[in-house]
């Protein structure tokens, strides 16, 4: 009984030891990224590893690219008559009518006093996970997102997310 329970607290001092040992990354957007503006409406920070894609087809999304991963930002007009409310769950439908999986969000309120959803979900058929923050508005949607291969993802979401919560937009109701 003695040898098990030296045994049960060696094991659980090497757990805490390693669960102590990751710390969070917190990152100085000023310092390791990159200020973003679009027009005088909205500002973002992208880390400096990531390049501006100057060729993308689609002119309207914003891409940023290091490798594998992919940030991007882009604004929805919307001139539908769909409720503020309902903006989320309609969202969340048509990340699922793309072919995503497992879908959730949440909302949570940013340093810059914006109140965003944060859809989170994969794509199964390649294995792309993302990471969408996104603010609602009656005019339009803006959507910052972060895209790579699932480890990738795994590895780098927590500090890419500190960057996605730097959306301000400047001009909203």
């Amino acid at each position: 009984m003695r040898t098990f329970l030296k045994i049960f607290t060696v094991i659980a001092l090497i757990l805490v030891f390693f669960a102590c040992g990751k710390k969070e990354v917190v990152v100085s957007l000023e310092k390791e990224g990159v200020e973003y503006k679009v027009g005088d409406q909205v500002s973002f920070y992208y880390p400096k590893d990531f390049t501006l894609d100057t060729n993308s087809e689609n002119k309207q999304i914003i891409r940023f690219i290091k490798d594998e991963e992919v940030i991007t930002y882009t604004t929805i007009q919307d001139d539908t008559d769909n409720k503020l409310e309902d903006m989320p769950e309609l969202y969340a439908g048509q990340l699922e009518e793309d072919g995503a999986s497992e879908v959730g969000y949440k909302t949570e309120k940013i340093d810059s006093g914006l109140k965003i959803y944060e859809f989170t979900g994969i794509f199964e058929a390649t294995g792309i996970k993302f990471e969408h923050v996104v603010y609602f508005t009656d005019q339009a949607t803006y959507d910052f997102a972060y895209l790579a291969p699932q480890e990738v993802y795994d590895e780098n979401i927590h500090v890419i997310l500190q960057y996605l919560q730097s959306l301000t937009v400047h001009h909203y109701s």
